[in-house]
Order: structure tokens, then C-alpha cells, then sequence
């Protein structure tokens, strides 16, 4: 379970982005804490992994940018989505 984006970055149809939390899910409910988790794939593919979204988006304000660049002024959130074959590292 990814708790909040941490930054992230997308080339071309691959991303990664890095989560504020994780948690392993054991037996449909929330079991120890993880750390570094990072999740990457195809954006196309995940979209299609897509097992089912919650009803409780939320969105929140930030920036993008790279290089020394000042932010862009961007959005980041939604719903809470189960996928099923996504690549998720950490420890």
C-alpha cells in the first residue's frame, strides 16, 4: 500500500514515481511498514492493470520542474486504485 507521492518522473510511457509510505497488505488488511518503496511500469499497461478505484480522490497543489527550473504549477492526486502487476521496490 503507497502512501502519498513523494516525486516522480515519466520517459516517454515508463514512470517512477517514489511513495512517503508503504505498507505490505497481508490477508486484505495493512500489516508492517516499508520503506524506500518506489513503484515504476508502462503507463499504458498499468492503466490496463487497473483492478478497481475508490470513491475518495484527493487532489493537492505542487510544482515540476528540473535543472534549477522553477516550478510549474501542477496537481497531483486522486482515488485510491488496487493494480495488479505493478513493479514495486523497497525494503
Amino acid at each position: 500500500y503507497a502512501v502519498r507521492m513523494l516525486g516522480g518522473q515519466t520517459n516517454g510511457e515508463m514512470f517512477t514515481f517514489a511513495a512517503a509510505e508503504g505498507f505490505m497488505i497481508r490477508d486484505g488488511k495493512l500489516a508492517e511498514p516499508v520503506s524506500d518503496v518506489t513503484l515504476s511500469g508502462n503507463v499504458f499497461q498499468t492503466l490496463k492493470d487497473i483492478e478497481s478505484i475508490g470513491n475518495d480522490s484527493v487532489y493537492a497543489y505542487g510544482g515540476c520542474g528540473k535543472g534549477g527550473q522553477g516550478g510549474l504549477p501542477v496537481s497531483v492526486g486522486g482515488p485510491h486504485l488496487r493494480i495488479k502487476n505493478v513493479v514495486v521496490g523497497g525494503r
